[in-house]
């Protein structure tokens, strides 16, 4: 087999990266260690590693390839949890998380909405871009006030946004859109005449004419955390995008090459031979 046809036969290294599907990663205390703390507390003595990881109220995990919820009772009084771009297929295990205000899955491969009604204290909830297909208002917790579902079959269903504003009295943002006092009024929910003095007036202590802001004495951070949280994926979709147009124009360079390889053998073989039998039929 000549080396051409050897190189013919073997795979892009492009689509070997592709179908070569990585082990799914579980929760530890060594991932969380290696993600959310410095590399000197990490690898250091094992007490203190620990009370570190007991003081975090910020847990970053996304992008790791995790599949499951787990191991998430060694935390303390954790308040924000990032878990989006995994593969987690179940929403579990975070009833050890009571203090949890902002959780964000998005992008992972959810297909139900469930152990969620005992967090109180959650008000911002991004589940975007996953495959849930029904949802039961009644399993999310009424503290939520931001609650993005975008990119789920859901979102599609008869009356999807009429039965969230009746199941969640405190939301403000669904699907990245406001929700307005004429639209609670047309899906039956009560509304205050205190709050529409609010929301003309733009004097409450939670701000409804325009992207949500909650209470200011404690909550502005939310406003500042969901902004980034939007910014973060759309660069990190920008550079993935970015990534495989250059991989495709590798791979076009490659087969544009092998074109012409083959196209430059075929000519060769089809073009008369100097073998020398013309000199001898005019001898």
């Amino acid at each position: 087999m000549s080396s051409f046809d050897d190189y013919l036969q073997r795979e892009d290294p492009w689509q070997q990266e592709q179908q070569a599907a990585p082990k799914p990663v579980h929760i530890n205390l060594s991932l969380i260690a290696k993600r959310n703390l410095p590399a000197s507390v990490a690898d250091g003595p094992h007490d203190e590693l620990i009370a570190a990881i007991m003081k975090l109220t910020h847990i970053r995990l996304d992008r790791e390839n995790i599949a499951d919820i787990d191991n998430l009772e060694m935390l303390g009084p954790v308040t924000n949890v990032y878990l989006q771009q995994n593969q987690i297929k179940q929403i579990e295990n975070l009833d050890s998380l009571m203090t949890l205000r902002f959780l964000t899955l998005a992008g992972n491969q959810i297909d139900k909405i469930q152990n969620m009604r005992m967090l109180d204290e959650l008000k911002f909830l991004d589940l975007s871009e996953n495959k849930i297909e029904s949802l039961d208002p009644d399993e999310l917790p009424k503290s939520l006030m931001i609650l993005n579902l975008t990119g789920n079959p859901c979102t599609h269903v008869i009356n999807y946004r009429t039965s969230l504003l009746k199941a969640l009295p405190n939301l403000q943002q669904l699907d990245l859109n406001e929700v307005t006092r004429q639209e609670r009024l047309e899906a039956g929910c009560e509304v205050s005449d205190t709050s529409d003095e609010e929301e003309e007036e733009g004097e409450g202590e939670e701000m409804v004419g325009g992207p949500v802001v909650f209470g200011q004495d404690r909550d502005d951070d939310f406003l500042q955390l969901s902004a980034d949280i939007i910014l973060e994926s759309q660069s990190r979709t920008q550079q993935y995008m970015a990534l495989h147009e250059h991989h495709m124009d590798e791979i076009e360079e490659v087969r544009a090459q092998s074109q012409l390889t083959m196209n430059t053998g075929r000519s060769l073989k089809d073009s008369p031979r100097s073998d020398g039998s013309e000199s001898k039929l005019s001898r």
